[in-house]
Protein backbone atom coordinates (compact mmCIF):
# COMPACT_ATOMS: atom_id res chain seq x y z
CA UNK A 1 0.00 0.00 0.00
CA UNK A 2 2.58 2.22 0.86
CA UNK A 3 4.70 1.57 -2.48
CA UNK A 4 1.30 2.63 -4.63
CA UNK A 5 1.50 5.93 -1.78
CA UNK A 6 -1.81 4.61 -0.09
CA UNK A 7 -3.01 5.00 3.64
CA UNK A 8 -3.42 1.09 4.18
CA UNK A 9 -3.90 -0.14 7.54
CA UNK A 10 -4.74 -3.75 9.10
CA UNK A 11 -6.50 -4.50 12.21
CA UNK A 12 -4.82 -7.52 13.74
CA UNK A 13 -7.93 -8.91 16.26
CA UNK A 14 -8.45 -12.02 18.22
CA UNK A 15 -9.47 -15.23 16.71
CA UNK A 16 -9.68 -17.37 19.66
CA UNK A 17 -13.27 -17.72 18.75
CA UNK A 18 -16.27 -16.63 16.39
CA UNK A 19 -16.93 -12.93 16.09
CA UNK A 20 -20.00 -11.88 17.57
CA UNK A 21 -22.43 -15.04 18.84
CA UNK A 22 -23.84 -16.09 15.31
CA UNK A 23 -22.45 -19.27 12.87
CA UNK A 24 -24.64 -19.35 9.46
CA UNK A 25 -25.50 -17.30 6.83
CA UNK A 26 -29.15 -15.73 7.93
CA UNK A 27 -28.20 -15.69 11.59
CA UNK A 28 -25.21 -13.70 10.78
CA UNK A 29 -27.04 -11.43 8.95
CA UNK A 30 -29.72 -11.11 11.24
CA UNK A 31 -27.03 -10.03 14.19
CA UNK A 32 -25.88 -8.07 11.87
CA UNK A 33 -28.58 -5.89 11.78
CA UNK A 34 -29.52 -6.13 15.43
CA UNK A 35 -25.37 -4.66 15.84
CA UNK A 36 -26.87 -1.23 13.87
CA UNK A 37 -30.08 -1.45 16.12
CA UNK A 38 -27.66 -1.26 19.13
CA UNK A 39 -28.75 -4.44 20.24
CA UNK A 40 -25.76 -6.49 19.15
CA UNK A 41 -22.73 -8.52 20.86
CA UNK A 42 -20.67 -6.16 22.41
CA UNK A 43 -17.16 -7.42 20.60
CA UNK A 44 -19.12 -7.33 17.01
CA UNK A 45 -19.95 -3.64 17.55
CA UNK A 46 -17.20 -2.81 19.57
CA UNK A 47 -14.74 -4.16 15.97
CA UNK A 48 -16.77 -2.55 13.79
CA UNK A 49 -17.04 0.96 15.31
CA UNK A 50 -12.89 0.60 15.77
CA UNK A 51 -12.69 -0.43 11.99
CA UNK A 52 -15.31 2.18 11.00
CA UNK A 53 -13.16 4.71 12.43
CA UNK A 54 -10.11 3.88 10.87
CA UNK A 55 -11.85 4.24 7.65
CA UNK A 56 -13.54 7.47 8.51
CA UNK A 57 -10.03 8.43 9.32
CA UNK A 58 -8.58 7.27 5.68
CA UNK A 59 -11.31 8.30 4.01
CA UNK A 60 -10.52 12.02 5.28
CA UNK A 61 -14.25 12.54 6.69
CA UNK A 62 -12.35 12.79 10.21
CA UNK A 63 -9.18 14.08 11.35
CA UNK A 64 -9.17 11.80 14.34
CA UNK A 65 -10.35 8.41 15.56
CA UNK A 66 -11.66 9.23 18.91
CA UNK A 67 -14.02 11.64 17.09
CA UNK A 68 -15.43 9.36 14.01
CA UNK A 69 -15.74 6.46 17.11
CA UNK A 70 -18.35 8.99 18.39
CA UNK A 71 -19.92 10.08 15.35
CA UNK A 72 -20.10 6.05 14.17
CA UNK A 73 -22.15 5.83 17.98
CA UNK A 74 -24.00 8.45 17.62
CA UNK A 75 -25.38 7.18 13.88
CA UNK A 76 -26.39 3.59 15.74
CA UNK A 77 -28.21 5.28 18.38
CA UNK A 78 -30.46 7.27 16.23
CA UNK A 79 -31.33 4.94 13.95
CA UNK A 80 -29.14 5.71 10.75
CA UNK A 81 -27.16 3.60 10.44
CA UNK A 82 -30.06 1.30 10.54
CA UNK A 83 -31.83 3.22 7.90
CA UNK A 84 -29.43 1.79 5.40
CA UNK A 85 -30.07 -1.32 5.29
CA UNK A 86 -33.65 -1.73 4.95
CA UNK A 87 -33.73 -5.30 5.54
CA UNK A 88 -35.90 -6.81 8.25
CA UNK A 89 -35.27 -10.05 10.17
CA UNK A 90 -38.51 -11.38 10.58
CA UNK A 91 -38.34 -12.02 6.93
CA UNK A 92 -35.91 -14.39 7.11
CA UNK A 93 -36.95 -18.22 6.73
CA UNK A 94 -37.05 -19.89 10.33
CA UNK A 95 -35.83 -23.41 10.51
CA UNK A 96 -38.05 -26.55 11.77
CA UNK A 97 -35.37 -27.24 14.65
CA UNK A 98 -34.35 -24.47 17.36
CA UNK A 99 -32.14 -26.72 20.17
CA UNK A 100 -30.68 -25.45 23.25
CA UNK A 101 -27.31 -27.03 23.89
CA UNK A 102 -26.49 -26.91 27.60
CA UNK A 103 -23.98 -26.93 29.66
CA UNK A 104 -22.93 -30.58 31.47
CA UNK A 105 -20.69 -28.86 34.64
CA UNK A 106 -20.33 -25.51 35.85
CA UNK A 107 -17.12 -23.05 35.39
CA UNK A 108 -15.80 -20.84 32.91
CA UNK A 109 -15.54 -21.20 29.22
CA UNK A 110 -11.31 -21.58 28.51
CA UNK A 111 -11.34 -22.52 25.20
CA UNK A 112 -13.77 -22.71 21.85
CA UNK A 113 -12.96 -24.39 18.46
CA UNK A 114 -14.05 -21.97 16.22
CA UNK A 115 -13.20 -24.41 13.30
CA UNK A 116 -15.28 -27.65 15.17
CA UNK A 117 -18.42 -24.93 14.95
CA UNK A 118 -17.86 -23.63 11.78
CA UNK A 119 -17.88 -26.80 10.31
CA UNK A 120 -20.80 -28.27 12.58
CA UNK A 121 -22.21 -25.31 10.78
CA UNK A 122 -21.43 -26.45 7.51
CA UNK A 123 -22.56 -30.18 7.91
CA UNK A 124 -26.50 -28.76 8.81
CA UNK A 125 -26.00 -27.28 5.54
CA UNK A 126 -24.74 -24.02 6.18
CA UNK A 127 -21.63 -24.33 4.37
CA UNK A 128 -20.71 -26.49 1.29
CA UNK A 129 -17.64 -28.97 0.90
CA UNK A 130 -17.99 -28.51 -2.78
CA UNK A 131 -18.96 -25.94 -5.47
CA UNK A 132 -22.28 -27.88 -6.54
CA UNK A 133 -24.02 -28.31 -3.13
CA UNK A 134 -26.55 -25.65 -2.18
CA UNK A 135 -26.14 -23.49 1.19
CA UNK A 136 -29.20 -23.71 3.39
CA UNK A 137 -29.00 -19.80 4.59
CA UNK A 138 -31.76 -20.72 7.94
CA UNK A 139 -29.82 -23.00 9.78
CA UNK A 140 -26.51 -22.24 11.79
CA UNK A 141 -25.05 -21.77 15.58
CA UNK A 142 -25.74 -19.18 17.99
CA UNK A 143 -22.95 -18.81 21.14
CA UNK A 144 -25.08 -17.59 24.10
CA UNK A 145 -21.81 -18.82 26.28
CA UNK A 146 -17.82 -17.50 24.91
CA UNK A 147 -14.21 -17.75 26.50
CA UNK A 148 -14.67 -16.07 30.10
CA UNK A 149 -18.40 -16.44 30.15
CA UNK A 150 -19.49 -18.37 33.96
CA UNK A 151 -21.61 -21.05 32.96
CA UNK A 152 -23.77 -23.25 35.30
CA UNK A 153 -24.54 -26.91 35.02
CA UNK A 154 -27.77 -27.12 32.53
CA UNK A 155 -27.09 -23.30 31.20
CA UNK A 156 -27.59 -23.06 27.45
CA UNK A 157 -24.12 -22.95 26.38
CA UNK A 158 -25.62 -22.07 22.38
CA UNK A 159 -28.70 -22.55 20.19
CA UNK A 160 -29.19 -24.89 17.49
CA UNK A 161 -31.20 -23.50 14.02
CA UNK A 162 -31.52 -26.94 11.80
CA UNK A 163 -34.18 -28.34 9.72
CA UNK A 164 -33.54 -31.90 11.42
CA UNK A 165 -33.15 -33.41 15.07
CA UNK A 166 -29.72 -33.62 15.82
CA UNK A 167 -27.43 -36.55 15.01
CA UNK A 168 -25.54 -37.60 18.53
CA UNK A 169 -22.02 -37.03 16.20
CA UNK A 170 -23.02 -33.37 15.70
CA UNK A 171 -24.08 -33.23 19.51
CA UNK A 172 -20.60 -35.05 20.45
CA UNK A 173 -18.94 -32.45 18.21
CA UNK A 174 -20.55 -29.54 20.00
CA UNK A 175 -19.56 -30.61 23.37
CA UNK A 176 -15.98 -30.79 22.34
CA UNK A 177 -15.60 -27.54 20.79
CA UNK A 178 -15.97 -26.06 24.37
CA UNK A 179 -13.72 -26.10 27.16
CA UNK A 180 -15.00 -25.26 30.57
CA UNK A 181 -12.84 -24.97 33.97
CA UNK A 182 -13.11 -24.37 37.44
CA UNK A 183 -10.73 -21.50 37.62
CA UNK A 184 -11.58 -17.71 36.20
CA UNK A 185 -10.97 -17.17 32.88
CA UNK A 186 -10.33 -13.63 31.46
CA UNK A 187 -11.85 -12.69 28.21
CA UNK A 188 -9.98 -12.48 25.43
CA UNK A 189 -8.60 -9.06 24.16
CA UNK A 190 -10.54 -8.03 20.87
CA UNK A 191 -7.96 -6.28 19.13
CA UNK A 192 -4.33 -7.16 19.27
CA UNK A 193 -2.91 -4.22 17.15
CA UNK A 194 -4.04 -2.03 14.50
CA UNK A 195 -1.11 -1.38 11.63
CA UNK A 196 -0.53 1.61 9.81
Amino acid sequence: GKHCHKDTRATISSMSQPLGNAIGNSLEVIEAIETLKGKGPQDLEELCLKAGSTMLVQAKLYQDEKEAYKALQEVISNGKALEKLKENPELFEKPSVIMKITSKKTGYVQSLEAKNLGIVSMKLGGGRMTKDEDVDHAVGLVLNKKIGDHVEIGETLLTVYARNELSQELLNEIYQSYTIVDEFVEKPILIEEIMK
